[in-house]
C-alpha cells in the first residue's frame, strides 16, 4: 500500500473522534471497528462491542447501505431519538454511520396530536406538510392537503411573520398564532376558534345602539348595575326639538323623512358624545342630554359642557340646513333649546324584567318647559345654570317664568355666545367696491338670524 494511501486512512480513521455528534463504524462484514465518544450511549442501549459482530438492526441497515451505497435510518435509544446517514466507503470496506439527535424535532413533530384546538405546520416555502384532527375544519374549507401550499390569506401573514392574527374560515372566526421555529425551518400555526366571542360582539356592538356611550362602558365595565338602582345628583339637563316638526313630517316622503331626521339625530349625537353628555332618549324629534352621571367633571364644568354643546349644535345646523332644502323642503330647520341645573334622581327605572336608564324630577321638568318657551334656534337656559357659566359664555336676560313644582319665579336667560378673549372680536367691518359690512356682535340680538341672512345673501350672489 501507497504511502499516500496510509495517510488517507489514518484520516479518515481519525476525524469522527472531534464530531460533536455520534459517529459509529461497522465493517462491510458487520464487525463493529470504531465509534466516537457521542456514540457511547447508542453503543451500550444497544449492547456492540468493538471487533464483534453488530446485531440484527444494525445489519439489516449495513445491508441497505451497501447496496444502494447511501442510506437512512432512525433508531431509538431510550427517551431520544436519533437519526443515522449510512455511507458505504467502498474502497476501505466499511460503512460510516453519522447520527443526528432528532429528540426535539420528534417532540414538535408528535405535541400537536393530542392538542384540542388546530395546529398545522407549515415549510418555509408555504406548503403543509402536518396537521392535527382539531385542525380538519380548517383544512377542508380551505380545500389543501399535506404538500399543497396555503392560500394567500395565510401565506401573507407567514411572509410579514404577523405574531397573531384574526381569520374566517369557512362559517368560524379563528384567532392564529404564529410560531417560527428556525432550528427546523419551518412554522407552527396555533388556532383557536372564536366564533362564539365573535358572536357576542356582535350582539353586544347591536345592544350598544340602545345605550349612551357612558352608560354602556359603565354597565360592561361592572361600573353600574343592572338592577333598580337611583341616586341624587346634580345635573344639567338638556331638551331640545325641530320647531313645526308636524308640519314637516306631512309634507315629505317617509323615506326622505327618516333619512333627514336620522342625518340630524345623528350630528346631534355625535356632538353630544364629544361633549361628554349622556343621551338619554329621542322623543320624536326631541333629545334629551344630560351631564354629571355616570361620570361628572363637576357640576360647573357640566355646566359649561352642556351650553358649549349647545351652542355647537347651533352652528351645526347651518349645514344640516342645506340639506333639507335640497330635499325640497320649504320650510327651513330651527331648533329649540332649554337647559338646567339641579338636583334629580338619575338611575335604573322601570320593572324586574325591563330597565331604562333615565332622569326623573323638577330640574328634567323644569329644562323641557324651558325648552318649549324658546324661540327658533334659540337656546334658553335657567338661573342656576347662568350662575355656573356666566364666567364663559354671554348671556342675555329673558324673562321671569314660574315653572310647576317651585314657589317662586325662575329668571331665565339667553345664551348668545362663548365670551370672546379678544374686544376686538365684538366688532367686524370689511368694504370694498360697491360692498359695505360692520357688524356689532354686542348690539345683535339673534346672531343665527344674521348668519342666515348673510349665507342666503351669498347664495343669490353666486346664482347672478
Amino acid at each position: 500500500m501507497a504511502n499516500d494511501d496510509k495517510k488517507l486512512i489514518k484520516i479518515l480513521k481519525k476525524f469522527p473522534d472531534q464530531n460533536p455528534n455520534p459517529v459509529i463504524r461497522i465493517s462491510d462484514k458487520g464487525v463493529l471497528e470504531y465509534f466516537n465518544s457521542p456514540s457511547i450511549e447508542i453503543v451500550e442501549f444497544y449492547g456492540l462491542k468493538l471487533d464483534s459482530k453488530v446485531n440484527d438492526i444494525f445489519l439489516n441497515h449495513i445491508q441497505k447501505t451497501i447496496s444502494n451505497s447511501e442510506h437512512g435510518f432512525e433508531i431509538r435509544v431510550k427517551t431520544l431519538s436519533f437519526y443515522f446517514k449510512s455511507i458505504y466507503i467502498k474502497e476501505l470496506r466499511f460503512i460510516n454511520l453519522y447520527g443526528t439527535d432528532i429528540t426535539a424535532k420528534r417532540v414538535i413533530d408528535k405535541f400537536p396530536d393530542s392538542n384540542p384546538n388546530p395546529v398545522l405546520r407549515i415549510t418555509s416555502d408555504g406548503k403543509l406538510n402536518y396537521y392535527n384532527k382539531a385542525s380538519e375544519y380548517i383544512i377542508n374549507v380551505l380545500k389543501v392537503d399535506l404538500n399543497i401550499t396555503l392560500p394567500d390569506s395565510i401565506l401573507n401573514h407567514i411572509k410579514s411573520e404577523s405574531n397573531s392574527f384574526e381569520l374566517k374560515i369557512g362559517s368560524k372566526d379563528y384567532l392564529l398564532n404564529l410560531v417560527k421555529i428556525g432550528e427546523f425551518n419551518f412554522y407552527l400555526l396555533y388556532g383557536t376558534d372564536i366564533t362564539d366571542t365573535k358572536d357576542k360582539e356582535k350582539i353586544l356592538q347591536k345592544l350598544s345602539k340602545y345605550f349612551s356611550p357612558q352608560v354602556y362602558n359603565s354597565i360592561f365595565s361592572g361600573q353600574l348595575d343592572v338592577t333598580i338602582n337611583t341616586s341624587r345628583k346634580n345635573l344639567t339637563v338638556f331638551f331640545s326639538d325641530i320647531k313645526s316638526f308636524t308640519t314637516i313630517t306631512e309634507k315629505l316622503e317617509p323615506e326622505i323623512l327618516t333619512e333627514l331626521v336620522t342625518s340630524y339625530l345623528t350630528e346631534m349625537t355625535n356632538i353630544a358624545i364629544e361633549y361628554g353628555g349622556t343621551v338619554d332618549k329621542y322623543i320624536g324629534d326631541a333629545i334629551m342630554i344630560f351631564f354629571g352621571d355616570p361620570n361628572s367633571n363637576g357640576t360647573k364644568n357640566d355646566a359649561i359642557a352642556c351650553v358649549s354643546m349647545a351652542l355647537r349644535m347651533k352652528k351645526a345646523l347651518r349645514g344640516l340646513r342645506k340639506n333639507w332644502k335640497s330635499a325640497g323642503l320649504s320650510e327651513s330647520l330651527h331648533v329649540r333649546m332649554g337647559i338646567h341645573t339641579d338636583v334629580c334622581t338619575v338611575g335604573n327605572f322601570g320593572s324586574l324584567d325591563r330597565l331604562d336608564y333615565t332622569v326623573l324630577g323638577n330640574g328634567v321638568n323644569l329644562a323641557s318647559r324651558l325648552e318649549s318657551l324658546a324661540g327658533s334656534n334659540e337656546i334658553l337656559i335657567s338661573e342656576n345654570t347662568y350662575n355656573l357659566v356666566k364666567s364663559k359664555v354671554k348671556c342675555n336676560y329673558f324673562d321671569e317664568i314660574k315653572a310647576k313644582g317651585k314657589s317662586h319665579s325662575i329668571k331665565t336667560f339667553q345664551v348668545v355666545d362663548v365670551l370672546s378673549r379678544k374686544g376686538a372680536d365684538a366688532k367686524i367691518k370689511a368694504s370694498a367696491e360697491g360692498f359695505d359690512l360692520s357688524i356689532d356682535k354686542n348690539k345683535i340680538k339673534n346672531m343665527e338670524e344674521i348668519i342666515d341672512y348673510l349665507e342666503d345673501s351669498i347664495e343669490k350672489l353666486n346664482s347672478q
